[in-house]
């Protein structure tokens, strides 16, 4: 689930591959303000939930370099699969 915390709008991250939900946070990130949003991503598997974040931290990047994503995961294991890549707007929350 995306929130949206300002404007409290919702996303349904259940709509199908990690391609389809990283196209429909892209959209998101484009059409609504939202410098910092929270993503649930704990019911997609670890290869997924990191594709996800990594890029739905990019394209929020783009918009918003002084942003933040905070993503909840279902595993530590993916936290340890992104810790590598340098994101400065990347948040795990529990």
């Amino acid at each position: 689930m995306v929130q949206n915390a300002i404007k409290n709008r919702f996303l349904d991250l259940n709509c199908g591959s990690s391609a389809q939900i990283a196209e429909q946070i892209k959209k998101y990130i484009n059409n609504f303000e939202c410098p910092e949003m929270t993503l649930d991503l704990s019911r997609l598997n670890i290869l997924d939930a990191a594709k996800v974040m990594m890029l739905s931290s990019a394209y929020h990047y783009k918009k918003y370099p002084e942003g933040k994503v905070k993503c909840r995961v279902a595993s530590d294991s993916v936290t340890g699969l992104v810790s590598s890549f340098i994101t400065k707007n990347l948040e795990v929350i529990e």
